[in-house]
């Protein structure tokens, strides 16, 4: 399926600002091999977005493609003002502590409002950065889903790479079925209505694996070895998704080292 572009550079300082906010940063994750910034990372959860489009409709004809993609896109706007917050370090907050952050977004909304404007892509800004939170809609559950996905991609990426900074992330303290492979199922509890979709294709859940190995014997990406089967599937996707929106040049290319 075709896309057309949403371009959102002619908003004034908005790319610039997200640019700026390096994923990852984290003292269990202080060196990253490839580390990306916001807004390579809101493109690329637009990306798996699409790449999933046509089988996300034969199970959700209704499935709002514009609104989804735009979500995706702005998804991590607030961060703009609140700074990244790690997801490891969310889920150990108290109610309290995610009152507060809660908060802290809904504020940051506001201001994103004033400084960029009432509409994105022709959509309510407002509303957009609301849904990104409640996620009372099913186009903002799958942005959530991809978002984490991506997530995964890049934590995945490091351990094929030999980086063992990331196997927490990457499958948890256990290197199989923590991390990333236990949030992305954990989408089967936290949102029924995205059941029929992993029902009819599974796929998209990862299964358990052995990180730890795969770190022991990794190396540092080339062309070459983006095209080796990691025998991980999910990473297969992501490695896909990534190369057919920006080439190979941000997954081959250290930024980092130890």
């Amino acid at each position: 399926m075709n896309f057309s572009l949403i371009d959102l550079s002619h908003i004034p300082g908005r790319e610039d600002s997200l640019k700026s906010i390096q994923r990852y940063m984290h003292h269990i994750t202080p060196v990253m091999y490839y580390r990306t910034n916001l807004l390579t990372h809101s493109r690329r959860v637009s990306g798996h977005l699409e790449e999933a489009v046509e089988d996300i409709l034969s199970v959700h004809p209704g499935f709002d493609v514009e609104l989804a993609r735009t979500l995706a896109l702005v998804h991590d706007d607030a961060e703009i003002i609140t700074g990244d917050v790690q997801l490891i370090d969310k889920e150990g907050m108290t109610k309290e502590q995610k009152r507060e952050l809660w908060v802290a977004e809904e504020a940051a909304a506001a201001e994103l409002v004033k400084r960029y404007g009432p509409k994105i892509n022709g959509l309510d800004y407002a509303k957009l950065l609301e849904l990104v939170g409640t996620k009372e809609v099913i186009e903002a559950q799958f942005v959530s889903f991809f978002d984490k996905f991506d997530g995964g991609g890049e934590a995945w990426h490091e351990v094929w790479a030999g980086n063992e900074r990331f196997l927490l992330p990457a499958g948890g303290h256990h290197g199989r079925s923590g991390g990333y492979v236990r949030r992305l199922n954990a989408f089967l509890e936290t949102y029924p209505a995205m059941r029929a979709f992993f029902k009819e294709f599974p796929g998209y859940l990862p299964e358990p694996f052995d990180f730890k190995s795969a770190a022991k014997t990794g190396k540092p990406h080339t062309v070459d070895s983006l095209k080796e089967d990691s025998g991980f599937p999910p990473y297969e996707r992501w490695k896909k998704s990534v190369i057919k929106k920006e080439g190979t040049s941000n997954l081959t290319t250290r930024v980092e080292f130890p």
